[in-house]
């Protein structure tokens, strides 16, 4: 059973099946919103902030990928590299170059 508390932590974001947004409380997504099919908000970015496994890519596919993407990567794994790298000393890293 859900516990219900008066703050502002129980704002919650939802979005509809054809991707509008909306705030409402904790309950009144509980109570209305959740038997008429909306999700929340925030489940679905969390999703996308998954970091993908670099170490499949090609050199032309990592090309694409900014630099910050390919560092947060590679923190992600360990592996140390120089604040100033270039992309192509991060593609390097990241494809045993």
């Amino acid at each position: 059973m859900t516990k219900y508390v008066k703050s502002s932590d129980s704002i919650l974001d939802i979005v509809d099946s054809k991707g509008k947004t909306r705030k409402v409380t904790q309950r009144a997504f509980d109570v209305v919103y959740k038997a008429k099919g909306f999700k929340v908000a925030e489940a679905d970015q969390e999703e996308t902030n998954v970091i993908p496994d670099y170490f499949t890519l090609s050199a032309e596919e990592l090309k694409e990928i900014t630099n910050d993407k390919l560092k947060a990567f590679l923190d992600e794994e360990n592996i140390e590299y120089k604040s100033d790298a270039t992309k192509k000393d991060l593609i390097s890293l990241i494809i045993g170059e």
